[in-house]
This record gives C-alpha cells, structure tokens and sequence, in this order.
C-alpha cells in the first residue's frame, strides 16, 4: 500500500527538532486514522535536538560545520560563528544572509533525514510532506522566507504550521484516551521559545460538523516593556540576563572575546538550575572553561528572582494582554497547552496559577509534554492526519494576526468606498483587517483617485505602498512610471516659460488594489494603475507581487 512519510522540522532560534511519521496512503488525501509509525525525533549524535549553528569555517583547514559542531566550534572561532539568524528572516538589513543561513542549516538537516528515510527514493509509491513551524506573530515575509528556505535546501511538498497550533495537534493525537476538551472549549496555547513567546486561542466548534477557530494574539504591544525597553520576550533574553550576572565581576573584554561560546554555557546552565529548583533545591553551580582557565558559577534562587524579577513579571503581564486582545475572561479558558523548552521554568507554572487559578496538571487542563522541546515538530508530523480529518479534530479555519495596509502619496478613497474618507501620505487604508478569517480574497477592489503635482516634464510616475501590522511594517513598493509623450513634454515645457497657459500642471491616476491571503498569511496583491491625461485614460500598469520587506 502506498505510503505517506511527514517530516515535521520545528526550526528554532536555539535549536532545532525534526520528526517523521509514516501513514499509509489511501489516495484522495485519505489516511489511515492511525499511523504505521507515529512521529519519532531524529536523533543528531546522542540529542534528540540539533543547535541551530553555522560554523562559516575558516577558508583554510576547517570546512564549514552545523549544529554541534559548530557550537563547539565558536569556543575558538566566535568570530566565524553564526546562530539566531532564524530571527533575522526578511530583515532589511540581515535577511539576504539569514537566509542563506538557514537555508546552509536545512540542507544539513535534509541530509540527516535523508539517513532515516528514503528521501531520494524513485518510488512512486512513496509520498513525502515536509511541514515547518513558524511563530504565530510572525509577519507574511518572515514565513515566506521560511518556506523559501526548506524549499531551496531540497526538503519536497513544503507546507508551513504555526508552532502554537502544532503543539495542540501533538496533545490531541498523542492523548487521544485522556484528553477530551468539549465541544465550545477556548483552548490557550503558549509557546516559549529561544527568540518568541506566543499566544493563540482555539475556539472549538460546538457541532463536530464545524471547523474550529485559531485566534492568535500578539500583547506585546499593549503591555510595557521590561528592561531597558525590551519588547522580546524569549529563552535568549533570559540567557544574556543570566550572563550580566554570573559575569558581572569579570574583564569584559574576555565577556565580548567568548560572547558565543559564554552563551552555550548559560543555556546548559539554566537548564540545570532550572531543573534543580522544580525539585526543590535551592540553587545550582558549575564550573566554565574559559580562555583555558576556569571560573566557577553559582546562581541561588534568591538572586535570580532579584536580577530577572521584571521578566518574571513580564510573563504575567503579557499573559493578562493576550486575554485582554481575545477580550476573553481567565475563567472562560478551559485548556492550557504549554510548549517550548522554555516552558519548563517553574516560574511559569507560579505565573499560571495566579492568572489561572482553575486550571491544573492534575485534572489534565493544563498539558505539557516530558520533552515540551519536541511537541511542536511532533505535532507538525500529525499535521496530514488532521487535514485528512482521520484524528477525530477538523483543520482549523485561521483569523489573520496581521492587518494589510496600503498608503498611496496624495491619493484619496474614491466614492463610496469606506465613507469617502480622504487618505494622504501617513494615513493608509486597511486591505486585510485584523482577525479576519483566512484565507482571504478582496470582493471589490480597493479605488483610489490619485492627483499629484507634475514634478518632472519627461516621466509621470505614482507610488504604492504596503504596510503590515499594528506598527505598519513596510512590506514592499510599487513605483510605476509612465513616458510622457513628445506633445506633452513639449507644452509642459511652454507651461512653465508662459504661466497664463493653463496646460494640465498635475498627473492623475486610478489605483485599483486586490489582495489574497492564504490560510498561512502568505500575502499577494494585483495592482492595476491607470493614467489619466486631460480626464481620459492614456495608459494602463498591471503587476500581480508578493507583499514583504524582502522584495521592498
């Protein structure tokens, strides 16, 4: 019987998981409703996890390395070491590297899963889906450029899952005999990674013939900043306070000299002292090899509860903000599933407990796996089961976690359109609202009258704009330019040398802009600009784009 293998790759910022399950195959998008062989992690050496590392190598003796290779690696060569690139994704200014960064990084993790399963098999009756977790809040470039990248290392059939939405799939098929949320359940997922925490609600339907609703909300912007004005919030923040103090009394330049290398040992170290204080101790100590000489380490409870007190608080606080953005009681959430190594610090249990004082391990409304780290690329390898809808659960119908937003320089709505509102150059019009339900396809396209003074004599040009987000994050521009013609150029040109000549002295334009967006947020928009000379339409522009800061 034909076989389906679903490679499921929870990217991380700090480490990376990946698992397989193989389904038979029934045609149709039919599965078996259990699975020949449930997900497995990948084992990369003695880990079930990988570090999400590039060594660059030194041009010389030592080729490039990835994972723990490459962590070990930056004890000496800090300089030729690369990690948390996987935040950088579709940054204007470091996406173009951070791309081949991960790119470089999943070319090594197809070759391993190339070992375990036959990845380049000419076997028509073998079938792969290679899945990716992203963050709820990430932006439609930064999951486009994850896509791109797995597509490009060689992974086939790329789909992307939310990682918060992997998780519950994870609770869902692995606990099928202890976990039964009603039907009407508001289920909370929090995931707390390396870079990102995130929330997303699902609504579960009340007939099982409906699909549920995943909500994600982003409280970060309502919430204060911690710190010296953080907005993130994740295990990497955690570590470069953990590092401040254990290395407060050092030379700081042997901290910047070893930054990487110091970095992998606090991971390592507040695993440890995390571990001891959910069992009861009281504080932890090590001892680093820096430089060749060694340092020991010691945090107490006590004083990491002194120095990391607003992070700490900042997980209550934000916890209380993404309640508040679903505009949803704390009594009105009957699940909570943890995920993310990052889950495991006991402060984040005290921090459920008082947010969410009705919910418990014991009468199994709260849910976090033994390893949370691998929950995530498990969930993402029972991801085919549940589009089959083989898992007793229906695929979620998603709402956008990002508004669209489009600004054209001196335009203006045409009539009838959202009230006829005027719109200038900082006050762009809404395509995509906030938490509607995906995917999404504009009914009538957005008109927009242009009328611009004439500032060149030989080119008339309108410019486009798309923003993303409550911070309306530019995602890209369209400039499109017309030629004028010889007659034109040549009155414009009198016009200017005989003021009483009352040549047209301003360009117009019509601005027709639809939008789709699949359920993933992946955005594309067709643009169609006409050209208005003397009130009659000269020329006409058509450009059917992909909207992020990548191609902007």
């Amino acid at each position: 019987m034909p076989k389906l293998y679903a490679i499921g790759i929870d990217f991380g910022t700090s480490n990376t998981c990946v698992t397989v399950a193989t389904y038979y195959d029934r045609g149709q998008g039919l599965l078996d409703a259990e699975p020949l062989n449930r997900p497995e992690a990948i084992s990369f050496g003695l880990s079930a996890t990988v570090p999400t590392v590039v060594f660059l190598g030194d041009g010389d003796r030592l080729p490039p390395e990835i994972g723990e290779i490459a962590e070990e690696r930056s004890v000496y060569y800090p300089e030729q070491t690369r990690s948390g690139f996987k935040m950088r994704l579709g940054d204007r200014k470091h996406g173009k590297q951070s791309f081949a960064l991960a790119r470089q990084f999943l070319e090594f993790v197809r070759r391993r899963v190339a070992e375990v399963i036959p990845l380049d098999a000419k076997d028509t009756s073998i079938r792969f889906e290679t899945i990716v977790g992203h963050p709820v809040q990430w932006t439609a470039d930064q999951r486009d450029e994850t896509r791109r990248a797995a597509q490009e290392a060689g992974f086939p059939n790329v789909r992307l899952e939310e990682e918060s939405m992997a998780a519950m799939y994870s609770h869902l098929c692995d606990e099928r005999g202890a976990f039964h949320p009603r039907p009407g359940s508001r289920i909370l997922m929090l995931d707390m990674g390396g870079g990102t925490t995130d929330f997303a609600f699902l609504q579960l339907a009340m007939t099982p013939d409906q699909r549920p609703v995943s909500i994600p909300v982003d409280p970060a912007p309502s919430v204060p900043a911690w710190g010296d004005s953080r907005r993130s919030y994740g295990g990497r923040d955690l570590d470069r306070l953990i590092l401040e103090f254990l290395s407060r009394d050092w030379d700081p330049g042997l901290v910047a000299r070893n930054r990487e290398s110091l970095m992998r040992d606090v991971r390592r170290f507040k695993e440890a002292f995390s571990d001891r204080i959910r069992e009861g101790d009281s504080e932890h100590a090590s001892l680093w090899l820096v430089e060749n000489d060694t340092f020991p380490v010691r945090l107490t409870r006590e004083e990491f509860e002194e120095f990391a007190g607003e992070y700490i608080q900042q997980l209550e606080l934000l916890l209380k903000g993404a309640l508040q953005e679903a505009r949803l009681a704390p009594r009105q959430v009957t699940h909570l599933i943890l995920t993310g190594g990052h889950a495991r610090w006991y402060f984040v249990d005290d921090t459920v407990r008082r947010v969410l004082p009705h919910l418990s391990d014991a009468n199994r409304t709260i849910l976090r796996h033994a390893q949370p780290e691998q929950s995530v690329a498990r969930g993402l390898a029972y991801d085919p089961l549940i589009r089959a809808n083989r898992s007793g659960i229906m695929a979620p119908v998603r709402r956008a976690a990002h508004a669209v937003w489009v600004a054209v320089p001196n335009g203006s709505l045409a009539t009838g359109a959202q009230g006829g509102n005027s719109l200038s150059w900082d006050e762009p019009v809404v395509l995509l609202p906030r938490g509607q339900i995906l995917p999404y396809q504009n009914r009538t396209p957005l008109r927009l009258r242009v009328e611009q003074l004439a500032l060149d004599n030989r080119e008339a040009q309108v410019r486009v704009r798309f923003y993303s987000g409550q911070s309306r994050t530019p995602l890209t521009e369209r400039v499109a330019r017309f030629e004028r013609g010889r007659w034109e150029q040549f009155t414009r040109r009198l016009a200017m040398h005989l003021p009483w000549i009352r040549t047209s002295t301003s360009d117009e334009f019509e601005v027709l802009v639809a939008c789709q967006v699949d359920e993933h947020e992946l955005i594309t928009a067709e643009v169609l600009i006409t050209r208005y000379v003397q009130g009659r339409p000269q020329e006409v522009q058509r450009e059917k784009m992909t909207l992020s800061s990548a191609a902007a």
